[in-house]
Parts: structure tokens; C-alpha cells; sequence
């Protein structure tokens, strides 16, 4: 009875998660500009941008604090103080991380946010450098919201080496004597030609692209590790421990193929298990993922095709690795979908992606 209780709790604790992040986490159409302004701009120059963020620069510390970015702070202010932010004009349907506005005065963030006007925007570009990677700022004209775009990796370039020493001229030989008359009996004997010296080619220089600064290809490719508890409503509980790999085919779309063993802790109803199961994902954003796929469950005493169905909830995004998620999911065999309540399994627990 205990488990069937920690089960109920389980399943309700998932479902108020799903419904709780969803609304915040769905992607923010901007269809309208300038609604919420950070500052009420018109015709706001180049040259002003930084006199005015320096006036309201609580406001903008509060905005980095909230978008979760409070170490850019500085090295915004400082690119500002030198660099004349660049004019540029926003298409309908480009994307921002992050955007911070005011809203009844109060500074706010929104995050994911995707502009769906029906016209381009006039706004003001700046890239800041911090800790190899270069963000890419964008303000509109018409309100300054202070706007995350693009997050670049900017590796170190190594520079080629250096081009080999030319070779000094030699002194010339000093002349020789009168060589003394060979009898014809007697011939003489070649000197041999020295073989040429081959002169060392530089290495190529790095492949730089048009923009100026080499950037990182994204990452595809990763090795996925699995633990947590996974339970059978009979009432059954497993250890499930599970190694793989995921491929992402775009942003959104990945295949993770995994494969472990689900211990069995308690229970007298089931036996230990291999399992070998395929989920593929999609991300709608950068916080929730949903999964399906098919796996094999693999006992002594019987082995079953099983369809499976995950929601996750990635908790770092970092381009050097390693990054966590939360994943909840639940499996039946096939021939045993009608009786879900009696033998379905439900689980969940940490994801480690290297």
C-alpha cells in the first residue's frame, strides 16, 4: 500500500510539473514593438544608447540578474562605453534567448521570445566578447528592450609558425691551386654532386570565414547515462541503470539509443530485466522535451516489445558538457496496453549527457 501511495504521489507531482512549465515555457510571439518599452525612444541615435542605459543602469543590473546572464552585465557596459552600437533591421520570424522590458514600470524578462509582426524592425546590434564566446545584443529603436540573440563559440586561433630562415650566402672558395699534370695511365677521380636540401613549407594559416572569427560547429553527438527508480503498479520497484548515445539530427529532433538493466528491489511479482530501448525527441524549446519510442524488456522469464513515451526537463545547456535533465517516462508491452494499470511501468530520474 505504501507504494501505491509514493506511486500516486509520483504521477500527480509529474502532471502538476507538465502543466506548471508549459505556459512559461512556450515560445513568445512579439507581434507588436515597442508595448512594453525598457526606455520610450524616438529616434533614438546610435550615440545615446550608452548615455541612456548608463542613467538606468539599476534597471539594466536587475534585467542581466533575471535573464540569468549577472557576470555579462559588466562586459555589456564596457563594450558600450568604446563601441558604437551597429544600425541593423529585424526580419519577422528571427528569434531572441532572451528579452528584457519593462511591464508597469518593473523590470521583466521573456525568454525564447520570436518576433511575428508583420514588417521588420530598426534596431541597434553590439557583440560582446566574454570568456571566448561572443554574444550578440539586439536593441530596437523604439523601446531599447535589451534583447540575447546569438551565442557564439570564438576558439583560440593558433598562429602558424614562423617561415624558416633563409640560408646566408657562403664565402666564396678561395682559388684553386695548379693541379699537377695526371699521367694518362692515371684517371682521375669524380668528385660527387651533393644532393639539393629540401627548403621546409610553412603551415597553412587557419581557415578564417568572411565575419572574421572562426566559429565552433555545434555539437551532434552525445554519450547519455540513466538512473533512477522505475516501478510496476502490481507493485514491483526496479533500479534502472541505463548507457547510450544521442545523435541530434537539428535543434529540435534527436535519436537516443540506450541500453542497462532494471534491478529488482521489491517486489515477488517480476524478475530482473535487460532492457534495449530507442526514443526519439522533440524539443519545442530549450526546457521540455517529449519522447517516444520502443524498447526490449528482457527477463528470464519472458522478453516483450514495449512502447515508450518520456518528458524531460534539461537543467544546464553548456557547450563544454557534461549537461543534466530530469526525465519522467512510462512503458507497457505492447500485448499489455489494455492493462496498463495492472503491469504498465512508470519512472523517471537523471540524465547525464557527455
Amino acid at each position: 500500500m505504501k507504494i501505491k501511495a509514493i506511486l500516486a504521489g509520483l504521477i500527480g507531482l509529474f502532471l502538476a510539473l507538465t502543466w506548471s512549465i508549459q505556459p512559461v515555457d512556450a515560445t513568445t510571439q512579439l507581434k507588436k514593438m515597442g508595448g512594453n518599452p525598457f526606455y520610450k525612444a524616438k529616434g533614438l541615435k546610435a550615440e545615446t544608447v550608452f548615455p541612456v542605459l548608463i542613467r538606468l543602469k539599476g534597471d539594466v543590473k536587475r534585467g542581466f540578474v533575471k535573464a540569468g546572464a549577472a557576470e555579462l552585465y559588466e562586459p555589456f557596459m564596457e563594450q558600450l562605453k568604446t563601441a558604437k552600437p551597429e544600425p541593423v533591421t529585424i526580419q519577422p520570424g528571427e528569434a531572441f534567448k532572451w528579452m528584457i522590458y519593462k511591464k508597469k514600470g518593473k523590470v521583466a524578462v521573456s525568454r525564447d521570445v520570436v518576433w511575428s509582426g508583420k514588417a521588420p524592425f530598426q534596431a541597434y546590434r553590439m557583440v560582446v566578447r566574454y570568456n571566448d564566446r561572443e554574444y550578440e545584443f539586439i536593441m530596437p529603436k523604439v523601446c531599447l528592450n535589451i534583447s540575447l540573440k546569438e551565442v557564439t563559440e570564438v576558439p583560440k586561433v593558433m598562429a602558424p609558425p614562423p617561415p624558416s630562415p633563409k640560408e646566408e650566402p657562403k664565402a666564396a672558395p678561395p682559388p684553386k691551386e695548379p693541379e699537377a699534370k695526371i699521367p694518362e695511365t692515371v684517371s682521375p677521380t669524380p668528385t660527387p654532386t651533393p644532393a639539393p636540401v629540401p627548403t621546409p613549407t610553412p603551415a597553412p594559416a587557419p581557415v578564417v570565414p568572411e565575419s572574421g572569427e572562426p566559429k565552433a560547429a555545434a555539437k551532434k553527438g552525445f554519450i547519455v547515462a540513466d538512473i533512477g527508480p522505475l516501478f510496476r503498479f502490481d507493485v514491483s520497484v526496479f533500479a534502472m541503470g541505463r548507457l547510450g548515445y544521442r545523435y541530434k539530427f537539428t535543434d529540435q529532433l534527436a535519436l537516443t539509443g540506450l541500453v542497462g538493466f532494471a534491478a529488482l528491489i521489491d517486489g515477488d511479482n517480476d524478475n530482473p530485466a535487460f532492457l534495449a530501448d530507442a526514443i526519439f525527441t522533440y524539443h519545442p524549446s530549450k526546457r521540455i522535451y517529449l519522447g517516444a519510442g520502443v524498447g526490449l524488456w528482457a527477463s528470464s522469464e519472458d522478453s516483450k516489445g514495449d512502447l515508450i513515451l518520456e518528458i524531460g526537463f534539461p537543467l544546464t545547456d553548456s557547450s563544454k558538457g557534461p549537461n543534466f535533465e530530469l526525465f519522467v517516462e512510462g512503458r507497457s508491452a505492447f500485448d499489455q496496453m489494455d492493462e496498463f494499470g495492472k503491469y504498465g511501468r512508470v519512472g523517471g530520474g537523471l540524465r547525464v549527457l557527455f
